[in-house]
């Protein structure tokens, strides 16, 4: 075990010590601390909630942190540059226009365009690098 080890070992068995001993509560236990022997269990990574919080402020810490944003009903929908769509849109029409079958996507990109030209299959990825 290393000194640090040690000593967080140490203020915490001493918290226990007063908690268990003088009959106080983890709050006041804590208090009991100088602020150095403090500031080192938080830095240390010492979880002091349980002493510091009821059970019911324990419970409703947690439901905050395992809140989960809700998704959208109607899923992501990215807004694509007009010009990007238009350009995708010539290029539809161009191909058609050659005879290619353009094979349709779930949703709508505006980035993969998949078709059929006599018989092979294509696909064109439509991308603006930055520079």
């Amino acid at each position: 075990m290393s000194k640090k080890d040690d000593r967080a070992n140490i203020l915490l068995k001493q918290i226990a010590d007063w908690m268990e001993k003088d009959g106080l509560s983890g709050e006041e236990a804590v208090e009991k601390l100088s602020i150095q022997q403090y500031d080192f269990l938080v830095d240390y990574g010492v979880n002091l909630d349980n002493l510091l919080l009821t059970p019911e402020q324990l419970k409703a810490a947690s439901e905050v942190k395992r809140v989960k944003r809700a998704p959208s009903p109607n899923g992501y929908n990215k807004k694509y540059p007009k010009e990007k769509q238009e350009l995708y849109g010539s290029i539809c029409k161009h191909l058609e226009d050659l005879g290619a079958e353009i094979i349709p996507r779930d949703k709508q990109n505006y980035r993969d365009l998949d078709f059929t030209l006599n018989g092979t299959k294509y696909r064109i990825v439509l991308s603006n690098p930055r520079s």
